[in-house]
């Protein structure tokens, strides 16, 4: 199992990460780093962790949220520091970039400029002419512009949206424009893109980027949907089996906590339950809260894919390594620290 999206905070005990990994097979996994508390950053400690465990980690780092304050009416100065930050990510042994900066409730706290804009182009241009791989979180499930439709927890962490925030299909136009200029972006759409009721469109944009993938990290909002619509979801994972990653999002609400949380293995293995059951299950089952990941939803009848072995093969690792690379980067003598200065300057003066 090659877990492409979960989650490290500097909250995680390494001890208890590797024992979430270890109880729930996996084996190979992609770190996605996102700053504790906005601001706090967590990629050089990703670095060291990922020392510990060669030939089966990849870290995708973050970017400084402080540089879109600082630069907010110079969209060049912008453009150069995200530039210069995705170097030195990767200088230090970082394999990739993880963007939240699509999270509508970032994109409220922070002055994250449109994607098709001008501060973000050089970014673009650099990640899809080095092959960089990006894991992107764009939007959020669109029950949550709807709060008569949202699960509590959501409303209860903010991510109900009006029109005080970005609008959810004025972010796919801006990202479709980013992908018509450069498709041949190395991009993991995070959360199945949040386009689990638009199969037709997510179909086109994979026909067209030839390096997009789709991971399957929950919500439980996608596999309510998917499993509502079973034949035409079954036909596009038979369609696109080489193009769909396994991820669980595990760790992530310990590393958006404010203050910082453990982690809970608790709630991280039925994460791997709700993506095995559905792939894998032949026919109806329920779906039933656990009292925490799961939880605040009424037990549900689904209905699985049974998806055969060989598709399930690719999903739970063989794509993932494909999109990674054969082996993670290596993480050079003091390449945590100088990025830990790189963060310290950054968020100081918008490097």
């Amino acid at each position: 199992m090659f877990d492409a999206h979960l989650h490290y905070a500097r909250s995680h005990p390494e001890e208890a990460l590797e024992k979430v990994l270890k109880d729930n097979g996996i084996t190979a996994f992609a770190l996605q780093c996102i700053p504790q508390e906005d601001v706090k950053p967590v990629t050089p400690d990703a670095l060291r962790f990922k020392r510990r465990h060669p030939g089966r980690c990849f870290v995708l780092g973050e970017l400084s949220r402080l540089v879109y304050l600082r630069f907010q009416d110079e969209p060049r100065a912008l453009g150069g520091s995200l530039v210069s930050q995705a170097q030195k990510l990767l200088d230090a042994g970082c394999d990739g970039i993880k963007l939240l900066e699509g999270k509508p409730d970032i994109r409220r706290r922070f002055p994250i400029p449109d994607f098709d804009s001008a501060g973000w182009a050089p970014f673009w241009e650099f990640a899809e002419a080095e092959g960089v791989p990006l894991t992107l979180h764009l939007n959020d499930p669109p029950e949550f512009w709807d709060k008569s439709r949202m699960n509590p927890y959501a409303v209860q962490q903010g991510w109900f949206y009006g029109e005080d925030t970005v609008n959810n299909l004025e972010q796919y136009r801006q990202m479709d424009a980013v992908l018509a200029r450069h498709p041949k972006l190395k991009l993991q759409l995070a959360h199945f893109y949040f386009h689990y009721d638009y199969l037709e469109g997510l179909a086109g944009m994979l026909e067209t980027c030839p390096n997009l993938r789709l991971d399957l990290t929950p919500g439980v909002e996608i596999y309510y949907s998917l499993s509502a619509n079973l034949d035409a979801a079954r036909d596009f994972f038979e369609r696109f089996s080489g193009r769909i990653l396994f991820g669980t999002d595990i760790g992530s609400r310990a590393a958006i906590a404010c203050p910082p949380k453990a982690l809970d293995p608790l709630e991280s293995a039925p994460r791997v339950r709700l993506i095995r059951q559905f792939l894998q299950t032949k026919g109806p089952y329920t779906l039933e809260p656990d009292g925490r990941y799961l939880f605040n939803i009424p037990s549900r009848r689904m209905a699985g894919l049974d998806l055969p072995g060989d598709i399930l093969q690719k999903i739970y690792e063989a794509n993932a390594w494909a999109h990674f690379g054969k082996l993670p980067r290596p993480v050079p003598e003091g390449g945590p620290e100088e990025l830990a200065a790189m963060f310290a300057h950054a968020n100081e003066n918008g490097l």
